[in-house]
């Protein structure tokens, strides 16, 4: 069978970031709920201490609703989350972080290079509804960890996509059995050389600490990378005798990392 071994990103791709006309959800694990858009998502980690939210899809009120409405939607409580935590510092992950600061008073972590970066250089320079509208709490790097109750989430800096990019591996449980989730926070290669050239050093740093944290679940934020959207829908009807799709096995991470490669060369190709 002929597969794609490359996500088709278009115009509408990018576009379809800012429509907040469609949100999903499902739990994809005992402890982690996705929520996402037409093309961007983020997760909800639960711990025996609280909610972590990673990353935060969109500054927009209506983004903030879905995410809230689906931690309701599957019986956990929004006013436990306790942390928002940030790959990068462009505005569709930053998103809708003010609402969760201003109601829930979550501590917010992303780290100190893309907080300059996400100030300075916002992706929607001439929208003032996309500046930077929340502070950071918390400065994190690469071999920091954050903790909340039970769940320990490990830090690796990956620059490239911005400067200051960041990625993350934590245990997540399926029907009581752990396993190790990698999120590579970076997404598309960036649009210089030199830029593409950290991204893909940064790329194989990360897949070397996966190797090590024995990662066997990949996730991603944006939903052209990885699927996203069948994936959800396959996890909203899993039958309790069908396989979880997100755990690949760390043979499959692997593979999977092979995508932002690729893309990269192809890239590359171009400039």
């Amino acid at each position: 069978m002929n597969r794609l071994n490359k996500p088709v990103i278009t115009k509408e791709t990018i576009k379809a970031m800012e429509d907040m006309s469609f949100f999903t959800h499902a739990m994809i694990f005992d402890d982690l709920l996705i929520v996402a858009q037409k093309e961007t998502n983020c997760f909800v980690l639960k711990t025996s201490d609280g909610l972590i939210v990673i990353d935060a899809i969109w500054p927009a009120k209506e983004a903030f609703d879905a995410i809230v409405a689906a931690i309701k939607d599957v019986g956990w409580n929004p006013y436990t989350i306790k942390k928002l935590v940030l790959t990068h510092g462009h505005v569709d992950h930053t998103g809708c972080g003010k609402w969760f600061v201003e109601k829930y008073h979550a501590y917010t972590y992303l780290s100190k290079i893309d907080d300059i970066f996400w100030e300075e250089h916002p992706t929607k320079p001439d929208r003032p509804e996309t500046w930077k509208d929340y502070k950071i709490d918390v400065y994190v790097q690469d071999g920091d960890t954050i903790i909340l109750g039970d769940k320990t989430i490990y830090v690796y800096g990956t620059p490239g996509h911005t400067p200051g990019g960041l990625s993350y591996i934590f245990p997540v449980k399926d029907d009581g059995e752990i396993h190790m989730a990698a999120l590579w926070g970076a997404t598309t290669p960036p649009w210089t050389k030199d830029e593409v050239q950290q991204y893909l050093k940064s790329l194989d740093y990360f897949i070397s600490e996966a190797i090590s944290k024995k990662v066997d679940v990949a996730l991603s934020n944006h939903t052209a990378i990885d699927n996203g959207l069948e994936r959800i829908m396959y996890s909203k009807v899993r039958m309790d005798y069908m396989p979880n799709i997100y755990i690949i096995g760390q043979d499959g991470f692997q593979k999977y990392c092979q995508v932002f490669r690729t893309l990269s060369y192809d890239l590359l190709e171009r400039l």
